[in-house]
């Protein structure tokens, strides 16, 4: 259990929520996948090996998603370069096999 206060903030969320229910992902199994008592484990396992820029990934418990970090440059590039061209992509070929992201946050604790 986190006795801290959580702060979350996410990007392009109706983005994101449009493209997971497209693709199926309901947000309460997204919810019970990502929960944190079940995570516990894989995310402290993920922290030991975590690579020379910090940041690290891990799958979810269930083995539904994978869960990764980024840097603040990765984040950056992303949100400002690559965001909305990945959205119309998806949107005009849904089919792509293009890994799917469903979600960008800022987690503080």
């Amino acid at each position: 259990m986190i006795n801290k206060r959580v702060e979350i903030e996410g990007y392009f969320i109706h983005q994101f929520k449009t493209l997971r229910l497209r693709d199926g992902v309901k947000c309460d199994s997204l919810l019970e996948s990502l929960e944190p008592a079940r995570n516990a484990s894989c995310v402290f396992k993920a922290g030991e090996a975590s690579g020379a820029s910090g940041s690290f990934f891990f799958f979810s418990s269930d083995m539904k998603f994978i869960i990764k970090t980024m840097t603040y440059g990765e984040q950056n590039f992303f949100l400002k370069k690559v965001a909305r061209p990945y959205f119309e992509h998806l949107k005009q070929n849904p089919t792509s096999l293009l890994a799917r992201i469903y979600g960008v946050y800022t987690v503080k604790i």
